[in-house]
């Protein structure tokens, strides 16, 4: 009989030679941290070109040359690795300016081998020069239209006394929001400069493509008596019209993005033979985005348009579905908020509705109805239905119900209306009053809006007043009001040159809980740091 102590002994021994991961502890949370630089932190009279940080554990570098910022920017980028597992090593390729400041923003650029860990926040100042610049400039970036903080936009600053701007040179010092929508540009000289934030496309540190947002202060700012700034960071209107975006939804209608506000837009054929094409523009409230839907697809794909605006020819554009069209159109019903009567929201234009596929009932009796196309809302079909408070309507649209413009019917589908029940609605009185030092006195627009940033309701006012909505659905929304400067109702954009800032709105900081068969009451006060 064969013993079997060897073939055990190796297994034994085998399992002893893997190397596993270790077992339970705590998750390492802590981020790398500075033990020293060569040379030292706030160094001066810095000649070198090579710059040695080393951190308490082994690290990684995580897209380094986006993620670190030099302020100022550097003539060539510096080249980044990892020496010895610990070290940093900053590589310049490119000889710093004469008594000059220097701002290394490592930030999230590096962090901890085995967790990922970012050293955020972490920065290394040397100055070419005598001593170290120690002025600042803090403030936010908020977006224009919609009052919220804009994070991970540049900020920048130029010397007042240079030629160029924020359109033809690199700035002198920069760097980028905080989730928060603040910054802080530290380590800075004295003396008048300007101020600036961009959403930057291609990374060159200057604003010059027409899809770049941009904010600016009036005048010029020094650091050594520079309050908290505010940037309001917008998209002015481009000087030229064009189309920005072209796509084919999957019901056929191509919707086009236009550069700014459009006026009359016409489609014209290069390729189409015989028949008759026409085509209904669904414009959006801004008035820049349309959806074109045609009145017959037949063999539509691949052919060549002529899109024409106002100021002539702005493309010629193919029309080129990229999926397949749903072999039904489907139908939706839709309350409307200002008359209670419902009506029916098809996924394409309607060509005719047929009753006699229809069975509406009122409190379970069939009801005859006649539906009313709208000739501006191709989609939509007035039902005249205005339920009372306690019925029950229903409808039940049968195949070839409803027809489309460029063909295509319903499968049938199953509705149902009722009136909203008050007790299970809420009302909002909102109380506005204006700072006693506020430039702004009006006209205004208060916008309700969900918490998804949804437009629920809006007034448009010349001077503050309470202002009452009616049933609301439970839930939590938030206020927004904006000065409204040209009287228009709407927001209106900046910009660069001539130099105008956009229309300011402002948000309410808490959000507003409407409750089922209450009325909520609501005073804001609104102010300059909102």
């Amino acid at each position: 009989m064969k013993s079997i102590l060897p073939a055990a002994l190796f297994l034994l021994l085998a399992a002893c030679a893997q190397i596993r991961e270790p077992q339970g502890g705590p998750k390492d949370t802590a981020p790398p941290q500075l033990l020293s630089a060569e040379p030292a932190d706030g160094s001066t009279n810095f000649t070198g070109n090579r710059i040695v940080l080393r951190f308490d554990e082994k690290v990684k570098l995580d897209r380094v040359r986006e993620k670190l910022l030099v302020s100022p920017p550097l003539a060539k980028p510096p080249e980044v690795a990892v020496e010895r597992g610990t070290n940093v090593v900053i590589t310049l390729n490119a000889p710093l300016a004469a008594n000059t400041t220097y701002t290394f923003n490592v930030g999230d650029a590096v962090q901890d081998l085995s967790e990922g860990n970012p050293a955020a926040g972490m920065a290394f100042v040397v100055s070419t020069g005598n001593h170290v610049d120690s002025l600042s400039v803090t403030g936010h970036v908020i977006g224009a239209a919609t009052g919220l903080p804009a994070a991970d936009v540049l900020v920048l600053l130029h010397a007042a006394a240079d030629t160029g701007d924020v359109r033809t040179a690199p700035p002198d010092y920069f760097t980028r929001t905080r989730a928060d929508g603040s910054f802080a540009l530290t380590h800075l000289p004295g003396g008048p400069m300007r101020l600036y934030a961009l959403i930057d496309r291609n990374g060159n540190y200057r604003y010059d493509l027409p899809n770049e947002q941009i904010a600016f202060l009036d005048g010029s700012i020094n650091p050594e008596k520079a309050p908290k700034e505010s940037l309001f960071l917008f998209q002015p209107v481009s000087a030229t019209q064009f189309i920005s975006a072209a796509k084919v939804l999957d019901e056929r209608g191509w919707q086009l993005a236009f550069a700014r506000r459009a006026g009359e837009v016409g489609l014209r054929s290069l390729d189409r033979e015989g028949g008759k094409l026409e085509w209904w523009a669904e414009w959006n409230t801004g008035r820049d985005t349309a959806v074109f839907w045609p009145s017959d697809t037949t063999l539509l794909g691949g052919q060549r348009f002529v899109v024409s605006g106002q100021d002539g020819i702005l493309d010629t554009l193919t029309y080129r579905p990229t999926t397949k069209m749903p072999f039904y159109l489907s139908v939706s019903a839709l309350r409307d908020l200002e008359t209670g009567q419902w009506q029916l929201i098809s996924s394409r234009p309607v060509a005719h509705v047929d009753t006699a596929h229809v069975d509406l009932r009122l409190d379970s009796v069939r009801t005859s109805w006649v539906p009313v196309l709208d000739s501006s809302e191709r989609r939509t079909i007035r039902t005249g239905i205005v339920p009372k408070p306690g019925m029950r309507v229903s409808m039940v649209l049968f195949p070839k119900a409803v027809q489309a413009v460029m063909g295509g019917t319903n499968d049938t589908t199953r509705l149902s209306f009722t009136a909203p029940d008050p007790r299970t609605l809420g009302k909002l009185k909102v109380e506005l009053s204006v700072d006693s030092g506020s430039a702004y006195r009006g006209p205004w627009v208060l916008q309700l809006l969900t918490g998804k940033g949804n437009l629920v309701q809006e007034n448009a006012m010349d001077s503050l007043a309470p202002v009452h909505w009616m049933d609301l659905a439970p839930g939590s929304y938030s206020l927004r009001l904006v000065a409204d400067r040209n009287h228009d109702r709407r927001w209106t954009t900046g910009s660069f040159i001539p130099p105008l800032q956009p229309e300011r709105v402002f948000v309410l900081q808490d959000p507003v809980k409407v409750r089922a068969g209450w009325t909520v009451e609501t005073d804001w006060k609104v102010q300059e740091g909102q």
